[in-house]
């Protein structure tokens, strides 16, 4: 998809001022924009947990896009939101089950509670549920820090095939010589 618009921006550049690269520049930049908010989406998801292809996928749309500093420049905010969504939600699920459940939890009740600010719905944890509530947030938590050593463990192994790569590509080079 990424080659593709890749292709698409070659071509629009190539008819310059004609009226039908006018008519179509607009939806190549909309389409632009929506890969973009594709990779970065994969990558959210893969900051929560780790999934070789979909980072694979993000990686890749990130070199062909030539956006490969702001797929950089956005992991830590993206595993700090992970973070932050994982024990909200945690927490969510912990405040509906001590008050009595799905069915006992009103429709703008639910609402409230997403929308309200993480010490306010702790406020509103029954005592008896904060031990389970802090070990699901640890197992959550855990579950983010193996994602993120997961990616850290792919990235390393990458650098290394790209050093061994250029090493025998420059032994190629210097036996030609």
């Amino acid at each position: 998809c990424a080659e593709l618009l890749r292709s698409c921006e070659r071509r629009l550049s190539q008819l310059g001022r004609l009226r039908q690269a006018k008519r179509v520049e607009g939806r190549v930049a909309v389409a632009a924009d929506a890969l973009q908010d594709a990779m970065h989406l994969q990558l959210r998801r893969v900051s929560a947990s780790y999934d070789a292809g979909r980072y694979a996928a993000a990686v890749g749309c990130a070199l062909t896009l030539d956006r490969v500093d702001e797929l950089v420049n956005r992991v830590h905010m993206n595993f700090a939101e992970a973070i932050k969504l994982c024990t909200k939600d945690v927490l969510h699920s912990h405040v509906v089950l001590s008050l009595g459940g799905d069915g006992a939890v009103s429709g703008p009740q639910l609402r409230a509670l997403e929308l309200g600010k993480y010490k306010d719905v702790c406020g509103q944890l029954r005592e008896d549920y904060f031990d389970s509530c802090l070990a699901h947030n640890f197992s959550a938590l855990l579950r983010v820090l193996h994602a993120h050593h997961r990616m850290l463990r792919h990235l390393v192994a990458a650098e290394a095939a790209a050093r061994a790569a250029a090493d025998e590509a420059r032994a190629a080079l210097d036996a030609a010589r």
